[in-house]
């Protein structure tokens, strides 16, 4: 029961830190706030590919703004 990481970012999870991932991922529901980013980043994401260009603004509160441009 732990967690590992790797060089490169890896990680590793055993024991009951595997099995409430598990359960998590798929019994676990999405808050609304993290499907409405899920929409933005899918918007960027098109954004992006056809104009091969993004903007990253960041706030006086350290929020970042992307911009497709």
């Amino acid at each position: 029961m732990s967690i590992k990481s790797h060089a490169f970012g890896r990680v590793t999870l055993t024991g009951q830190d595997a099995k409430k991932f598990k359960n998590q991922v798929t019994y676990g529901k999405a808050k609304p706030r993290a499907k409405t980013t899920v929409k933005r980043g899918a918007l960027l994401v098109k954004k992006l590919s056809k104009t091969g260009t993004l903007t990253l603004t960041s706030t006086s509160t350290g929020r970042l703004i992307a911009k497709s441009t």
